[in-house]
């Protein structure tokens, strides 16, 4: 199973960025950069941090920051002193197990049922609901020097996607991306998702262009 780290660095990669990129958008260092998608957490600050930087990094990527803090807690536990470690260093290793067969076969029944019932849930929510849509970049209000500006982030791979009124291609993940030009002042940026039923989903964000000396 893959760790924290892993998944932000793939994550990363199929977006094309570098860390710098991302150091500048985020404001995360990219030295905590490097050692989050390592899993060297227990090098940063504390606990706090080492969560925060985690949700934080991956709202940036799209990811769902619950699921990256279930896997994070997973692996990883703070102990006494704040800091993260290995789980197996501070729960010993030969204590008794309650795990039986018969809890096993419990618990990948009920994991069926679950997953049974969420995948009804989002077939329905597809149905009468907008789509989701998460805009990554840009950030609501960034002042920038350049003339164009990125805009990415991540839909229903069955919606269409348009940036202030035009269409844009979706990959089969349902990410977009397209680099608009930039007016000088403020520039809104609006991106809309529409569903197969018509339901839609918008996010508008603000963008100022400052005048080149």
């Amino acid at each position: 199973m893959k760790s924290t780290g892993q998944i932000l660095r793939e994550a990363r990669l199929a977006r094309k960025l570098d860390l710098g990129d991302v150091a500048k958008i985020t404001k995360i260092r990219p030295r905590f950069l490097e050692l989050l998608e390592s899993d060297d957490f227990g090098q940063l600050p504390n606990g706090i941090v080492a969560k925060g930087f985690i949700k934080n990094y991956g709202q940036f990527l799209g990811l769902n920051p619950s699921y990256l803090m279930a896997v994070f807690r997973r692996d990883f536990v703070e102990n006494r002193q704040g800091q993260i470690v290995p789980r197996g260093m501070v729960e010993p290793v030969t204590k008794n197990s309650l795990w039986t067969p018969k809890s096993t076969v419990i618990a990948l029944v009920a994991f069926l049922f679950t997953l049974f019932l969420g995948y009804l849930a989002y077939q329905y929510s597809l149905l009468v609901g907008p789509p989701s849509l998460t805009l990554s970049s840009p950030i609501n209000g960034i002042v920038v020097s350049q003339m164009t500006v990125e805009v990415y982030g991540k839909t229903d791979p069955e919606a269409t996607i348009s940036v202030n009124d035009k269409l844009v291609a979706l990959d089969k993940g349902g990410q977009f991306y397209v680099r608009l030009e930039l007016n000088p002042g403020l520039n809104k940026i609006t991106v809309t998702a529409t569903n197969k039923s018509g339901k839609n989903a918008s996010v508008t964000r603000k963008v100022f262009l400052t005048s080149s000396p």
